[in-house]
């Protein structure tokens, strides 16, 4: 009879399949591209939006897995993930700029992430502040400074909603804040690697700049700059997870 194997309940992950440095996207797609960069990268699960691949990356092994688009689905993956045995998990996503300065295809470090997701405040108060690890954002620092690139450095906002209701959006406040991006699953990875004790940050690709596509009233958000950003961003955070101290 074959050894039952344990897995996790939504994105079923046998336990013991992934890497304690873990990799998240929201695109299925994304995950199985950052794959194709690993070497002897297999598929060890699917289901629904969730698809997780475990390979190496110079000489470490690695997990990508995809979490879909907003806080809800995405915080079972990052559950799941820490169950399962993850220790560090960077977010490789797409974001709206709130900063002139970082236009299409630049990519943005975070250090923290505005708590605006709708997910988060039935975690933990109000108070309690999302962060990135710094060992992550000084591995991701670190890369970010050897790649030739424009790059920003600094805090975003995690949204719950993409398309805007009666209430409208809150863009301007965020940008005299001094936020210089917005998206919608950082803060939510940030609690919960913090209340559940593993490291987490994330890099960003800006596939707009929110206050032009105000304007214009339309979201472009598949320009070739967009689609190169997001390669360099793919081949990026693997130097930079494995670069992060266990």
């Amino acid at each position: 009879m074959a050894e039952h194997v344990k897995t996790t309940a939504i994105m079923k992950v046998p336990h013991g399949s992934i890497s304690e440095r873990v990799v998240v996207v929201g695109d299925p797609k994304r995950a199985e591209y950052v794959a194709s960069l690993m070497e002897g990268a297999v598929k060890v699960a699917e289901n629904r939006e969730y698809v997780t691949f475990t390979g190496t990356h110079n000489g470490q092994k690695v997990t990508v897995a995809s979490h879909g688009v907003g806080g809800g689905g995405a915080s079972m993956c990052f559950e799941e993930l820490i169950q399962a045995g993850a220790k560090v998990i960077i977010r490789a996503g797409t974001c709206g700029s709130l900063s002139p300065e970082y236009r299409e295809g630049n990519l943005i470090v975070c250090t923290g992430a505005v708590r605006n997701d709708g997910v988060t405040d039935r975690l933990v108060p109000i108070e309690f502040p999302a962060v990135c690890s710094h060992t992550v954002v000084n591995s991701l620092v670190d890369v970010m400074s050897k790649s030739g690139e424009k790059w920003g450095l600094g805090v975003c906002v995690t949204d719950g909603p993409f398309y805007e209701g009666p209430l409208g959006n809150r863009n301007e406040l965020w940008a005299k804040s001094g936020v210089i991006a917005i998206e919608m699953e950082v803060s939510v990875l940030l609690v919960i690697a913090a209340i559940r004790g593993v490291k987490a940050g994330a890099i960003l690709n800006v596939d707009n700049y929110i206050f032009d596509r105000m304007v214009e009233g339309e979201y472009k958000p598949h320009k070739p700059e967009v689609a190169a950003g997001t390669q360099r961003m793919c081949k990026h955070v693997l130097d930079a997870v494995v670069g992060v101290q266990l």
